[in-house]
């Protein structure tokens, strides 16, 4: 069930359709995301939380204790890695190809953050990059952001 499904039901209002409602959804699938290749090298450093807090605030506006706390509740309810199939679906279903590119870019930093690029993250990579059937030309265009400093 869903943040906006859970919000009807509990308030019985049918036009919830929110910004908010669905900036949290988005924000959840991208800390997720980030927590998931963070965590894929066996567990998740203090550079890699210190990173995806910094790219969250600089996403979503968020105060440093909000992108903490979003970080916490990810990696706690962290996606078990063989559901990365519904995870590329959902991210098919609510992103543009914009912020796809945004999320790609995100995740580059997360993996670079500890200074180790370890077999699982770019595994997961790569699995995320085909099942989001991302274009060579695609990944250049963050891998040039991405090399050019372009940090959040």
């Amino acid at each position: 069930m869903s943040l906006l499904e859970i919000i009807i039901e509990k308030t019985g209002v049918r036009e919830v359709r929110s910004s908010v409602a669905s900036n949290y959804e988005e924000q959840m699938l991208i800390a997720s995301l980030l927590a998931l290749v963070a965590k894929s090298d066996g567990g998740i450093a203090p550079e890699e939380i210190s990173r995806m807090v910094k790219l969250l605030r600089k996403r979503f506006g968020l105060r440093p204790g909000e992108a903490l706390d979003l970080v916490s509740r990810a990696a706690e309810e962290l996606p078990k890695h063989e559901q990365i199939d519904e995870i590329v679906d959902s991210v098919n279903e609510s992103l543009s190809r914009a912020q796809i590119e945004d999320l790609m870019f995100m995740i580059l930093c997360v993996i670079a953050a500890d200074n180790q690029k370890d077999a699982g993250e770019i595994k997961l990579l790569s699995e995320l990059m085909d099942g989001l059937k991302l274009s060579d030309r695609f990944m250049e265009k963050v891998y040039e952001r991405y090399f050019d400093g372009l940090f959040y």
